[in-house]
């Protein structure tokens, strides 16, 4: 069972509880989460999962903040803390590669040498898609990055930093 969402881990009471049941059910469990949440829910979640999928979008505080409308500072600490002190969780990290945003070797190399010290961490890359568009515009909303795409130079370049910081930790998108 993998609770994603939004931020499912801002649902604490709820995410916990179902967490728990699962587990005493013996049901397998994950969770998808930026860790915008107090540490105090992470560790609690944390004890009853046996898959963390963790999204690190960038490593510079003030592009993450002038991009997300949030620090990363909660977001980095929570994933230390994680990686640290449950070392045979397997968790992996994830970003998602955006255009103008994150999608230079310099953001890449940041994040895979953020990663790098915590063996049981992989890492993925997702690359941008625009499949939520028909959506804006079945609403009758204009996409907010309406026309951007993504190069397809980018990935392969972006994959190579990653594999020669963290070698064979790295996932390929599919």
């Amino acid at each position: 069972m993998t609770l994603s969402g939004g931020e499912p881990l801002m649902q604490a009471d709820f995410a916990l509880a179902l967490l728990r049941e699962a587990r005493r059910r013996r049901i397998r469990t994950a969770v998808e989460t930026c860790g915008m949440v107090p540490w105090k829910t992470m560790e609690a979640a944390a004890e009853h999962l046996n898959y963390v999928l963790y999204d690190i979008k960038h490593m510079d505080g003030a592009v993450h903040e002038a991009q997300t409308g949030r620090s990363n500072e909660v977001i980095l600490e929570n994933f230390r803390k994680l990686a640290e002190l449950h070392p045979d969780k397997p968790i992996l990290a994830r970003t998602p590669v955006i255009p103008g945003f994150n999608d230079s070797e310099e953001a890449v190399a940041a994040i895979a040498e953020f990663l790098r010290p915590y063996p049981n961490v992989r890492y993925e890359m997702l690359p941008y898609h625009r499949l939520g568009t028909q959506k804006y515009h079945f609403l009758d909303r204009v996409p907010p990055m309406d026309g951007v795409t993504l190069d397809k130079s980018v990935m392969p370049r972006l994959i190579e930093i990653a594999v020669r910081i963290l070698g064979d930790r790295v996932d390929f998108p599919k």
